[in-house]
């Protein structure tokens, strides 16, 4: 059964700071999809090294936008998401955003607890819960994630360093910073290794929003890229690692706002397409 929830896979960078409601596109986009200037968003910055400050930061963003209710929750160790309070907000907002930061922290943290069980049940069951997350809150999104590696040193050695992350989209690879820095190799060996998944490395300021774990739209002021590896002739990824990398025939695609993506039937649509389902 395909979650009736939506997941907004931010690339990271995007406006926060810009108290202009036309520079929040994305913001705004995460807000509308939830229940406008009523929503009762949370706010996790678990993954970030500052997270007082990112978490006032979106706060004033969220405020700024009309939002009533954006509050933050400081989580920061594993018993701190076992706590009865931050258990029960989560069960009664309507949505969430991860921050950025360092992705592995997320696993750390938030695999096998009841706190990730409710989003993963809200996400499965309620068509208008939102799970958004930006940098490494995008990337701890898929079930199997990238945790780090230089793109070029991932082609030479040809392997990624992947961590399980915390699995609300099981059919898809996400990388953040994605054009801003290059890292098109190591998406590329990621998907080398998994080619029944989807490659999605989103721009800075740039987001997909997914629905059904199926359609992307993409929104906001950069590129995404989706990348494409089931129609690979030669894998050299499946001879052992180490060696340098030998791929035939991956797909490259490139979007910017205003386009979708069929994950399932792996072809672009227009986003009003995507948005009717």
């Amino acid at each position: 059964m395909a979650p009736r929830g939506k997941l907004i896979a931010i690339g990271g960078a995007e406006n926060r700071n810009h108290f202009e409601k036309e520079k929040l596109d994305v913001l705004a986009r995460i807000l509308k999809e939830m229940q406008g200037g009523n929503t009762v968003i949370e706010i996790i910055p678990t993954a970030s090294g500052i997270p007082t400050q990112v978490g006032r930061e979106y706060d004033k963003a969220f405020h700024s936008l009309g939002c009533k209710d954006a509050a933050v929750m400081n989580i920061r160790r594993k018993k701190d998401a076992e706590k009865k309070d931050f258990l029960l907000r989560i069960k009664n907002c309507d949505g969430i955003m991860f921050s950025g930061g360092n992705q592995a922290r997320l696993s750390e943290i938030f695999l096998g607890t009841e706190f990730l069980e409710i989003l993963k049940h809200r996400y499965q069951t309620e068509p208008d819960f939102v799970i958004a997350g930006t940098s490494a809150g995008a990337m701890a999104q898929s079930g199997k994630m990238i945790n780090g590696g230089a793109p070029t040193e991932a082609l030479i050695r040809g392997k990624a360093l992947m961590i399980n992350g915390l699995g609300f989209i099981n059919n898809a690879i996400i990388d953040s910073h994605f054009v801003n820095r290059g890292r098109f190799g190591r998406l590329m060996v990621a998907v080398a290794e998994h080619p029944e998944m989807i490659g999605i490395g989103i721009s800075e300021d740039t987001a997909v929003v997914i629905t059904e774990e199926r359609y992307l739209e993409i929104i906001g002021n950069g590129l995404v890229v989706i990348m494409d590896g089931t129609q690979l002739q030669y894998n050299s990824v499946k001879e052992g690692k180490g060696k340098m990398l030998n791929l035939e025939n991956m797909i490259f695609n490139l979007f910017s706002k205003g386009m979708g993506y069929d994950m399932q039937e792996r072809r672009s649509v227009v986003a009003e397409v995507v948005k009717l389902g």
